[in-house]
């Protein structure tokens, strides 16, 4: 059973991998992330006269979005590298410590999907409608792969160890 503990790690630290390289990614090119935030509040690939009445370019909404993306990548991140690592601390202790060690990594990846999901897929794709824009279609696509990997990872790795 020493293996499952290992490939729950192995899953973990990628979570933790993806996290490093998206939020040095959305930190580095900041500017990059706000702009495409704003073409999507603002619904500019939607006709004027169609879509709701809340398309934005308030800077205010705009930095919400920003922030919520960014942060589903630092909670991958501190979720997946933090949390695999005290898993991988405890790789040998017993079921009860083990399963405790996980906890970080659960909330992480939990964290992640649900940041991924709710900026993506709910404010992105339904309330701004997204999806007209093939460019921001693909991103959010995307996006929804990365989460569901996130939310699939935080399933496998919280069952709990057998005794």
């Amino acid at each position: 059973m020493i293996a499952i503990r290992y490939v729950k790690i192995f899953m973990v630290l990628a979570v933790g991998i993806w996290g490093l390289i998206g939020t040095f990614g959305n930190l580095a090119g900041l500017s990059d992330v706000y702009n495409e935030v704003l073409k999507v509040t603002s619904m500019a690939a939607i006709p004027e006269d169609f879509g709701p009445p809340w398309r934005t370019g308030n800077p205010v909404i705009v930095w919400l979005g920003v922030l919520f993306i960014v942060l589903g990548k630092v909670a991958a991140l501190v979720g997946g590298g933090y949390g695999g690592a005290v898993m991988l601390k405890h790789v040998n202790a017993p079921v009860e410590q083990f399963n405790k060690a996980k906890t970080w990594a659960v909330a992480g990846c939990g964290l992640a999907f649900g940041l991924m999901f709710f900026s993506f897929t709910v404010m992105g794709e339904s309330a701004f409608f997204m999806f007209y824009d093939p460019v921001h279609a693909g991103a959010a696509a995307l996006a929804f792969r990365f989460s569901g990997s996130f939310a699939l990872v935080a399933l496998f790795v919280a069952q709990p160890e057998p005794a």
